[in-house]
């Protein structure tokens, strides 16, 4: 079949051209030329070569030398990407490209960078955090990809391919220990194949304590009032403790028919990053009670006080924070009948589900206590504790899918088209009957400071239950006007539906806002591809893609729409020993998706977050990827990215969101379009010698990852106004990554071993990665320390 050779062609990749890592070949079987790769950008398996798509390709051996665990270690391996995780105790990826930025942090709203497994869109932003199963490669498709992934897919995609079964018996066993107490353990087998049945399962735990110590661990929260028992703060912050298990299954009657099966499993109680102030306080934004919270601050421990730094500290107080209770999991049922050599049939029927609880302290105050004149304002004992704002989150998904894809490939034309079938429920928000913000509040009664440890039902409950149904056809051609010419065209019509409420008040007399949407969209691509020669490929395209709209408590949003020009190139040089792809692009987001307060919007002050118009983005840039092999055995890889935003225009709400225009405007206040860094790059070199004895060599690896700034503050003329300045940019930073290993130990007739050293962030950069602002001061969280251990992997065969 067309699957198994491409199949064998990808477990024998010798480099993803554009991944960092991979290998020229094994020690033994050295050419010194660059291997073909195999991507899906297209639905389709082909030569990344030949795919008029700027898409980056991390094999396998790129994702070890990388650490990669999850989608927030994807960040900088592809141009032009950045993954930062959010402030919160889930810690949602907030992914940007080409100028966009998404994480789809309020209810009922959509990414702008879609996620897939094994070809199944991940709906919730939540159920896209788990460990990465089993993989054998991942692709990252830079641009609008309208017309083959349908919505929510404005800046990109991220798809992610898990391996199928060898179909002979082979086991693997990888253990990993490092520093913060960290352990890896990694189990595999597979079975042999019986008749046309083959399998194989994983299992997969790891722990690492946390890199800021928490100076508020211990400290018990009793929640048994709305359901969710007594939960203890970590004694560090940053903390892993998950675990997985994958099962991939194939069945295969005949040549021409396969049906597989894989069912993924991960559960997160990891603790949340910590949280720290990062400036003195603005007293002209205080709340009423300025002084009362300056008597506060006065009782406060000097040490969680302002220290002028926005690097990473070594010690936090946030007691609040617990560790999360997160589970995902996914069945993914695939049937694939090559009916003839030129035509192909595939469905991909899928159900998955996730749910989590999480508290945080986002704001980096929870260690404070109550002094004598709070005390004494609401008959408070002091010491009592005090947050200026904490969260408890609950959020709950589950979706189902189907989607039925028909290729031909034929002389005159390639041709993929499908029907899709979505569905999703969705709740997200407080738990029922508890609080979901928990908010600096001065009033006898109020849910603060929080009096002792337990936490009061139903006070401010708000969540918010979204249902949603999309339908979608699409159709995409190559048609081959020449041997060397070929015409783009793409077509995808989607209809959504979507309904829901949004719930707030107590738990006795709860408050329902209804709301109800429906819409449909015709997102198009027209391009070309040319062959210059055998080595030479350019390409030029403009698409279309959007966001679904929805609605927020019955305030609506219009769906985001992305128009956008590509123009690249895709080249081997020097007999195949140096590889250059570029591309070139210039996208317009209109009706930009922004999340505001509901206190800025009339009717909608009880609502925590909304969807409103942020107006017109502009994004232009590019972005190359460089291999080279210059010597035997030495592979070197570099990434430019360039983008150029800005805002064509901007929506009042948002300017009176970032205090730009009304009564608290600063002056010279502009905005600026955040967490986009201008430049990034990445640097590679990874080695692998001749055989030192026996069959044994050794393969080294190191990858640096550098960003250029990266705002965070929207409004200039507020940082430099305010104490907020500190929080204006993330520094330019690099981050190294290395891995050195002896490679293909021989123990015994059928075992061959694996012993690694590995580091990664290595020069130990310590920038915040995220911030928010408060209001009286900015708080935010920072990247993770150097980290560093030893892998034993054992392999048999």
């Amino acid at each position: 079949m067309k699957k198994k050779s491409a199949r064998f062609l990808i477990s024998t990749a010798i480099l993803a051209a554009s991944g960092a890592g991979t290998q020229v070949t094994l020690a033994q079987e050295r050419i010194m030329s660059l291997d073909e790769v195999i991507v899906t950008a297209q639905k389709r398996e082909q030569s990344l070569q030949d795919t008029p798509v700027a898409v980056t390709a991390l094999s396998g051996e790129a994702i070890r030398v990388n650490k990669i665990i999850d989608v927030n270690d994807l960040s900088g391996l592809a141009p032009n990407l950045s993954v930062r995780p959010a402030v919160g105790g889930v810690s949602l990826p907030a992914f940007s490209m080409r100028g966009i930025t998404s994480y789809g942090v309020v209810a009922g709203s959509d990414k702008q960078i879609s996620i897939y497994l094994d070809g199944v869109y991940i709906g919730s932003p939540r159920a896209s955090i788990f460990q990465l199963p089993d993989i054998q490669r991942v692709e990252v498709l830079r641009g609008p990809q309208g017309t083959l992934f349908g919505r929510n897919a404005t800046g990109g995609a991220i798809s992610i391919t898990t391996r199928d079964p060898e179909g002979e018996f082979a086991a693997r066993q990888a253990l990993g220990y490092g520093n913060r107490d960290y352990f890896r353990s990694e189990t595999s087998v597979d079975m042999p194949t019986i008749g046309d049945f083959s399998a194989y399962f994983s299992y997969t735990t790891e722990e690492q304590d946390g890199d800021i110590d928490n100076l508020g661990g211990g400290t018990t929260w009793d929640r048994t009032a709305f359901n969710y028992g007594r939960g203890t703060s970590p004694k560090t912050l940053g903390e892993v403790d998950t675990e997985g298990f994958f099962l991939s299954a194939l069945y295969e009657p005949t040549d021409t028919l396969e049906l597989s099966y894989k069912f993924d499993y991960s559960k997160d109680n990891g603790s949340p990053r910590g949280n720290a102030i990062l400036s003195d306080f603005d007293t002209g934004t205080l709340p009423v009670e300025g002084a009362i919270l300056l008597d506060l601050l006065s009782q406060a421990n000097p040490d969680l006080l302002w220290d002028g730094k926005t690097t990473r500290p070594d010690a936090v107080s946030n007691p609040f924070t617990q560790s999360r209770d997160q589970k995902v999991r996914g069945h993914n049922f695939t049937v694939l009948w090559e009916i003839s050599d030129d035509l192909s049939l595939k469905n991909t029927l899928a159900y998955r589900e996730s749910d989590v609880f999480s508290s945080a302290d986002i704001s980096g105050t929870s260690g404070w206590v109550v002094g004598p004149v709070v005390g004494a304002a609401l008959g408070l004992a002091a010491d009592t504790p005090f947050c200026y704002v904490c969260t408890d989150a609950v959020g709950y998904s589950e979706q189902w899918s189907n989607e039925l894809q028909l290729t031909w490939d034929g002389e005159l034309a390639t041709i993929t088209s499908g029907l899709l079938y979505f569905e999703s429920e969705d709740e997200s928000g407080s738990p029922r009957g508890g609080v979901n913000t928990y908010t600096f509040a001065m009033t006898p009664g109020h849910v603060l400071p929080l009096a002792q440890d337990l936490l009061p039902q139903g006070a401010e409950q708000s969540y918010s239950l979204n249902d949603a149904e999309s339908y979608a056809a699409y159709g995409q051609a190559e048609i081959h006007i020449t041997d060397d010419l070929d015409l783009l065209l793409g077509l995808r019509y989607t209809k959504d539906d979507k309904s829901g409420s949004y719930v707030n008040g107590t738990l006795d007399a709860p408050t329902y806002r209804k709301f109800s949407y429906d819409d449909d969209n015709l997102s198009y691509l027209l391009g070309f591809s040319y062959a210059v020669n055998s080595d030479l490929m350019v390409y030029g395209k403009y698409s279309t893609a959007f966001v679904s709209g929805g609605s927020v408590a019955g305030f609506g949003f219009d769906p985001e729409e992305a128009e956008s020009w590509e123009f690249g190139t895709k080249a081997d040089f020097m007999d195949g020993r140096l590889r250059a792809n570029l591309a070139l692009f210039d996208v317009t987001y209109d009706h930009l998706q922004f999340a505001q307060s509901g206190t800025l919007v009339p009717g909608a002050e009880g609502i925590d977050v909304l969807v409103v118009d942020g107006g017109t983005l502009e994004a232009r840039g590019m972005e190359l990827e460089m291999t080279a092999l210059p010597l035997e055995g030495l592979t070197l890889q570099a990434t430019l990215g360039y983008q150029d935003v800005k805002f064509a225009k901007y929506t009042d709400l948002v300017a009176a969101g970032a205090n730009a225009i009304g009564p608290d405007a600063y002056p010279n206040s502009s905005i600026e379009p955040t967490l986009v860094p201008e430049w990034n790059a990445s640097l590679g070199a990874y080695y692998d010698t001749k055989p030192l004895f026996g069959s044994t060599y050794l393969s080294l690896g190191l990858t640096g990852i550098w960003q250029d700034d990266i705002r965070l503050e929207p409004n200039p003329g507020r940082a430099d106004a305010t104490p907020f300045g500190v929080m204006e940019f993330i520094p330019a930073n690099w981050e190294l990554n290395a891995r050195a290993s002896l490679k293909n130990i021989m123990v015994g007739e059928n075992w061959n071993g694996e012993l690694a050293l590995w580091g990664r962030n290595l020069t130990d950069s310590d920038e915040m990665s995220f911030a928010t602002n408060f209001g009286a001061f900015p708080s935010g969280s920072f990247q993770v320390s150097r980290s560093y251990g030893v892998d034993l992997i054992l392999n048999y065969r």
